[in-house]
């Protein structure tokens, strides 16, 4: 028997308790997250700081390239029939490395190519899922960054971002433009903070 491609109606979902909507191997629809427009901050000028940016840290379900979904706060569930291309936080990092470079940093790297960098940008996925609310669905996304001097390992600079977009519908498809639109903001937020934060550190290069 086929698991349906859409969301589960909202009082199956209720209904459902804990279990999991997982559909069968092979039929789910898959998603990569929608990228923000890649515009240049106004004003912004190049800034000569190497910066290594690691994936997002996560733990459980959120580092899984499952869809989640909560009909009720303490419960989290398994959209039926749809998953992401690739983990959350792999993800983010691609679409976070896009904002710093808008904002001058133009030597962001990912943490794992070697290259030589002054600071590391480390972060935690503290939420990556949509919940449910009556009849509507919203998306929440929250980040915990930090800025970590790589010479002492010294703490520069700690920041948590949230941000939260309603969904047009209950479609795997509605879902992920909402799960866009909270990462942009979280996104924007992160890299005009990181930005700020290292062009207080001085324009030194390594």
């Amino acid at each position: 028997m086929n698991v349906p491609r859409l969301l589960l109606p909202l009082a199956a979902l209720l209904l459902a308790g804990c279990t999991s909507l997982i559909a069968p191997h092979g039929a789910d629809d898959v998603f990569l997250l929608p990228a923000p427009p890649a515009t240049a901050a106004p004003g912004a000028t190049p800034l000569a700081i190497g910066l290594a940016v690691a994936v997002p840290g996560a733990t459980g379900l959120l580092d899984s390239r499952a869809l989640l979904i909560s009909p009720q706060a303490d419960q989290v569930q398994v959209y039926a029939g749809a998953r992401w291309a690739e983990r959350p936080g792999a993800m983010l990092r691609q679409h976070l490395l896009a904002a710093l470079a808008a904002q001058g940093l133009t030597r962001a790297v990912p943490a794992d190519s070697g290259a030589l960098t002054r600071c590391t940008l480390e972060s935690d996925l503290d939420d990556f899922r949509a919940y449910v609310r009556g009849s509507h669905a919203s998306v929440r996304v929250v980040l915990q960054l930090r800025l970590i001097d790589n010479a002492s390992r010294a703490l520069l600079a700690q920041h948590r971002f949230e941000a939260e977009s309603p969904a047009a519908g209950t479609r795997a498809s509605d879902v992920v433009e909402a799960f866009g639109n909270a990462s942009a903001q979280v996104i924007e937020a992160a890299a005009a903070w990181t930005a700020r934060h290292l062009r207080a550190q001085g324009s030194g290069t390594r």
